[in-house]
């Protein structure tokens, strides 16, 4: 029986999943073998694993050798086979009589192997006992064997889903605890234009009380501006829930058009000359996730920049066979280097003027959501004073 290419890669795929290969001897292992060299009354026994170039042992009894090459390993043939694969002389058999492992040390005689199958049916290697005179194994000898191969598997895929596990639990804690942070944030943020625009309209009763009007222009732009800043933190909440969306429809989009139609939202607000390139790609994607992406960084741009009458590019900066990366510029007050990696988490923001109203800090935290979900990348380069540049990776 020989092993097709596909089913080859299919096999190795199948035990590389494991992630058992290479990891340190483990108790459940080393009990296996060593029953098994007791119950076949043999010097040696191993867990053997038969990888593309090389047989790599999981447990060994009888031997301090941790892996062999593929070409002179026994289990090679164990894998083609439907049951075990006994060998009561090497020495009568012509697959292994010049074999290095019985012409000189450890000098085996005899070999028996069980297949460690997995449920889909994939040979991932052998446990074999094996001894340096000629013997057979009696009937039950074998029953033991295979019973004990595939308590092996069965120990492989435990120790699979215990990985599995610990990796749920540290995700989930993960998760909890930005759940928590982001319930503590939003309760904070808030609170705060809440508690301005309830302090305002105290004032207002006081000065209609009063028969003051004086200052009852300024306080309704300061309940405005109240009421403003909490709509823009709920938007910016709905368009980073948006972003949990799966499965959204694809669409073709002209990214130059789309960004121009971005830019022309700001077009009643700061003077900035903006410069799109003209070779922007018409591509199939989720038009709503790539324009929030664009949308907080062209907002961004208009929104913090130090004079309000500088300049905006937005280009392709390269491409790759699978990714775009796109570009967005800007001759503002820049980011410094140690703040570079706060700005994409939750709720961070940068206050760089203290004149200046900062955002909700959701923006970018959606962008780094949205294009790390997508399976792209997003980075800065930027440094105090010398503008900033934002890169993202957006698959073709």
């Amino acid at each position: 029986m020989a092993i097709t290419e596909k089913l080859e890669v299919e096999r190795l795929r199948a035990l590389k999943a494991f992630n058992i290969l290479d990891t340190p001897a483990e108790k459940e292992f080393d009990d296996i073998t060593a029953l098994a060299a007791h119950i076949c009354d043999t010097p040696i026994s191993l867990i053997t694993l038969v990888t593309e170039e090389r047989q790599w042992f999981k447990s060994k009894v009888g031997t301090e050798v941790c892996e062999l090459p593929r070409s002179v390993s026994f289990c090679q043939h164990t894998i083609l086979q439907n049951n075990i694969l006994e060998i009561e002389d090497t020495l009568e058999d012509e697959r292994f009589r010049q074999n290095i492992l019985v012409t000189s040390p450890p000098y085996i005689r005899f070999y028996a192997g069980a297949q460690l199958l997995t449920d889909n049916g994939y040979n991932l290697g052998s446990l074999c006992v094996l001894d340096t005179v000629p013997r057979q194994l009696t009937e039950v000898q074998r029953n033991a064997l295979n019973t004990l191969a595939r308590q092996v598997v069965a120990n492989f895929e435990l120790r699979l889903k215990q990985e599995q596990l610990e990796k749920e639990k540290l995700q989930l804690k993960v998760a909890n605890e930005k759940l928590e942070q982001f319930v503590r944030m939003v309760s904070h943020d808030l609170k705060e234009p809440i508690m301005n625009i309830s302090t305002i309209i105290e004032w207002l009763q006081d000065d209609l009380a009063a028969k003051d009007f004086a200052n009852m222009a300024s306080n309704l732009l300061l309940i405005k501006d109240s009421a403003a800043a909490m709509e823009e933190l709920v938007i910016g909440l709905l368009q980073y829930s948006m972003t949990q969306v799966k499965d959204l429809p694809k669409e073709e989009v002209d990214v130059y058009g789309m960004v121009q139609g971005l830019i022309a939202e700001h077009s009643g607000g700061r003077e900035m000359k903006t410069h799109v390139s003209p070779d922007l790609p018409v591509l199939t994607t989720e038009k709503v996730l790539l324009q929030q992406v664009f949308a907080n960084l062209i907002s961004n741009a208009f929104k913090y920049h130090h004079t309000g009458k500088g300049n905006l590019w937005v280009s392709i900066d390269e491409e790759s066979e699978k990714y775009y990366t796109f570009c967005v510029k800007d001759d503002g007050p820049g980011i410094p280097l140690q703040h570079q990696e706060k700005v994409f988490a939750m709720f961070e923001r940068l206050l760089r003027d203290a004149s200046k109203k900062h955002g909700s800090g959701i923006g970018l935290a959606t962008v780094k959501k949205i294009v790390e979900d997508k399976g792209g990348k997003v980075w800065i380069e930027s440094d105090a004073g010398q503008g900033t540049t934002f890169y993202f990776t957006w698959p073709k």
